[in-house]
């Protein structure tokens, strides 16, 4: 038998518990679910808290320091200008502009709180440019004059290329840390925030080819690989994010030489375009970026008609029997079902593998970028090496001179949608779809 004492504390400490219990029930309820979700989230959170603030990231392509692609250079400067979504221009390192002499002189006002990330003030006289025929000149601390040979209505969006002062010193989020250079070429550089330190540090690579940064990724060098054409078998792999992106900046085309008399007549090349089945969800139809505040809607859509495309090609004088497709091996899926269209019409084709622009062709598929300002002189004009279809037409010429000279956007806009309804009625080129890029990251 127990000794008085600890009978008296055997009853004790549970009518103790019990009176705690009723007094603080709701409290200790609290705590037991605080400590439970504790347990789960801790380790989520540290996760978060501890894992690397370093961004490495792959990027295709050969550059300079003094052409980094613009993702690049865009972190570390700024324009005087920048372009919204739509093609707009709007200030940024300038807080204004005027135009004079009939397009031909821009005097832009600096802003006067800002600095490169020396420490020191923007001044007029560190922006530096290195345009051909066009002389800028500062006016004292906050004002710079460009006096141009010819009125150009798009060099307010061709100011919007970041400006660095003594190499790659700007006024962006980021500073250069480290540039690893072979020769000329970049082939990795470190970034730092410049003041906001919450951001990231952000390393870039530079790979020749698309496999060589898919290898790099895989051997873990880099932990995202951005505006890749394909993710080919990464997409296979576990705990990897991919992210499709439509770049409205660049379309797929066939474009023709339109100087080959196979091709020189208008509706042979509308037959042709008529004939392929254009079932992309992305489609363009025509040579400007759907966003941009000059983009023409109306245009001849070109829909999948082969009866039309075999009326039109009986009306030739000489019947078009074969063709050559030339295009780069990335595009081959796309020129294998284009050949298969044409082969529905009759025509013969064959596909040829191209690495580099080849000017003798008879029907070239490529991607193309356009520019953010709905100027289109150095691809459609009849003077230029740049028109590939070496497409000539009076009447397209004079509206190509009059949208660069035009100041005014609503004019302009006049203009470029009637440049869009003429080159898309004369089809030197077939537009076909916006391509879609990837970006592949690790979770």
């Amino acid at each position: 038998m127990l000794p008085k004492h600890l009978l008296h504390k055997l009853r004790f400490y549970p009518r103790l518990v019990k009176a705690i219990w009723a007094k603080h029930q709701k409290l200790i309820i609290l705590g037991f679910l605080v400590g439970a979700a504790s347990f789960w989230l801790l380790p989520q959170l540290a996760k978060t808290v501890f894992k690397s603030t370093t961004q490495r990231i792959g990027l295709v392509g050969k550059f300079t320091t003094e052409q980094l692609p613009l993702e690049v250079g865009r972190l570390i400067g700024q324009g005087l200008t920048s372009v919204t979504e739509d093609g707009q221009v709007q200030p940024q390192l300038a807080e204004s502009w005027t135009v004079s002499d009939n397009g031909r002189e821009y005097l832009f006002d600096l802003r006067r709180d800002l600095t490169w990330h020396d420490g020191k003030p923007l001044l007029a006289k560190n922006i530096s440019y290195h345009f051909s025929d066009v002389a800028a000149s500062p006016i004292g601390d906050y004002q710079i004059k460009f006096i141009l040979k010819e009125a150009f209505s798009p060099f307010p969006s061709i100011v919007s290329q970041p400006v660095f002062k003594g190499g790659l010193v700007g006024t962006g989020d980021y500073r250069v840390q480290h540039l690893l250079k072979n020769g000329q070429i970049a082939e990795k550089i470190s970034l730092v925030p410049a003041k906001n330190k919450t951001l990231p540090k952000i390393i870039f690579r530079f790979y020749p080819t698309e496999q060589a940064a898919k290898t790099a990724f895989k051997l873990g060098e880099i932990n995202v690989i951005k505006n890749i054409s394909e993710p080919g078998e990464l997409k296979d792999w576990p705990g990897l994010k991919i992210k499709q992106t439509v770049k409205l900046n660049r379309f797929a085309a066939i474009f023709f030489n339109t100087q080959n008399p196979k091709l020189a007549e208008k509706s042979a090349r509308q037959a042709l375009a008529y004939a392929i089945q254009k079932n992309w969800s992305n489609r363009a139809f025509g040579p400007l970026n759907p966003n941009s505040w000059a983009f023409n809607p109306d245009v001849k859509k070109y829909q999948y008609d082969l009866k039309n495309a075999q009326s039109l090609m009986t009306d030739q004088k000489e019947i078009l029997t074969e063709i050559e497709l030339a295009t780069i091996p990335s595009l081959f899926p796309v020129a294998e079902a284009i050949k298969q269209d044409w082969e529905q019409l009759g025509i013969a084709t064959k596909i040829k593998a191209i690495n580099a622009l080849d000017q003798d062709f008879e029907a070239l598929l490529i991607i193309q970028e356009v520019a953010v300002d709905p100027d289109q002189y150095a691809f459609w004009h009849s003077t230029q090496k740049s028109n590939i279809s070496q497409y000539k037409s009076f009447k397209v010429d004079n509206l190509l001179e009059e949208g660069r000279k035009e100041t005014d956007l609503k004019k302009r806009q006049e203009i470029y949608t009637d440049i869009q309804r003429f080159i898309v009625e004369d089809t030197p080129a077939i537009f076909l779809f916006h391509p879609t890029l990837y970006t592949v990251s690790r979770q």
